[in-house]
């Protein structure tokens, strides 16, 4: 097993049927109060995709065994390297959409929002570099490297880098 270069993974979960993604409204920092995917770090010896399979279940109580690796989100403050993220995309049935409640957990609320409001621009309540990614991650592979710059708190842009 190789050592993994990044210390987290973030997921999202997302129903085709309808046209809904589960985010996560963080109880704690960072973003605190933002709707983000969920995800967490990594333990001694897990891959990133075991992490990101064992904080769903944690976080949400699902189980997915579809999530895609669709690479990593690396953040920097000016030019300080902050480290990365490992990203993935994982899918649930109408039927599971449909019955899951929406959740308060020590993370934070869980619930499925319409992927039209994620990513309305006028929506502040989403974690900016997520918006500014998005959908171009889910046309991503493993391979692919995406970049969030900030100057301190204040996102300044975010792009895929190959």
């Amino acid at each position: 097993m190789t050592v993994p270069l990044y210390k987290y993974t973030l997921g999202f979960i997302e129903c085709k049927e309808t046209d809904t993604i589960l985010f996560l409204n963080r109880e704690k920092p960072p973003h605190m109060g933002k709707w983000n995917g969920v995800g967490g770090k990594l333990e001694p010896g897990e891959s990133s995709l075991e992490c990101i399979i064992r904080e769903t279940k944690e976080e949400t109580g699902l189980v997915i065994d579809n999530y895609i690796s669709r690479g990593v989100l690396r953040w920097f403050n000016k030019e300080e390297d902050l480290g990365g993220v490992y990203l993935f995309t994982g899918s649930v049935s109408k039927e599971v959409c449909n019955n899951y409640k929406t959740q308060s957990t020590r993370e934070g609320i869980l619930e499925f929002k319409k992927r039209q409001w994620v990513l309305h621009p006028q929506n502040v309540g989403v974690v900016d570099n997520i918006k500014m990614i998005y959908e171009e991650m889910e046309q991503a592979n493993e391979h692919n490297v995406f970049v969030a710059q900030y100057d301190g708190l204040t996102f300044l842009k975010g792009y895929k880098l190959k």
